[in-house]
């Protein structure tokens, strides 16, 4: 019995790679910013339809893994104020943005055609927040600090499903997932005509080996 428990032990461990290195990209289903019209301004989302970013798993026994990626987006955002003190003004407004989601998975079935569930944190980091304004006398003026930029930290919950395909050492990883965030990263300060969606949906392609 024990040379059976040995034998069956080497086996997994022969068959299982432990780590799996590679990049994730995708495209985001939900816009960044819950963007509205009030009777003197509007705002208008303004980011980069895509993210990109290196991903590793690390392999576990009973089907499941632990998965770690750093994902890079590009946000913006446009501000026209065409009425009241102060009109014309336009300011445009990018920033860069980083989440780290550290994901629990499950393979529903074993084989080389996997489905899969995941779940976990999901942190965000923006940084490099940038905004030119423009009025009725000045052009392109650079503002030092970003009215809307509410905080560059937040914690988010992370849900994904999906189906991975083993053709040899390569994983391709197809997954929708859905993020809830805590807090906004953006917010308008004064009418609530811009805030950050809470609520993110993104689709992913991963490959790995």
């Amino acid at each position: 019995m024990k040379r059976t428990l040995l034998v069956f032990a080497a086996a997994l461990t022969a068959a299982a790679q432990p780590v799996s290195i590679g990049v994730k990209g995708g495209v985001p289903i939900t816009d960044a910013f819950d963007t509205a019209r009030g009777n003197q301004a509007a705002y208008a989302t303004n980011t980069h339809r895509y993210l990109v970013g290196p991903t590793v798993q690390f392999n576990l026994p009973l089907r499941f893994s632990v998965e770690v990626d750093a994902l890079y987006r590009r946000l913006g955002f446009d501000y026209n104020q065409f009425g009241g003190a102060g009109s014309p003004t336009f300011t445009s407004t990018r920033a860069n943005s980083w989440e780290f989601p550290v994901l629990g998975k499950w393979a529903i079935l074993p084989g080389p055609v996997r489905p899969f569930v995941d779940f976990g944190a999901n942190f965000r980091h923006v940084s490099g927040v940038d905004q030119i304004r423009s009025t009725a006398t000045a052009v392109n003026v650079n503002v030092s600090s970003v009215p809307e930029f509410h905080k560059d930290f937040d914690i988010g919950a992370t849900f994904g499903a999906g189906i991975e395909f083993k053709a040899g050492w390569l994983r391709v990883t197809p997954e929708f997932r859905y993020t809830r965030w805590g807090t906004e990263n953006f917010r308008d300060p004064i009418a609530d005509l811009l805030q950050t969606n809470k609520n993110q949906g993104d689709f992913m392609l991963g490959l790995t080996f």
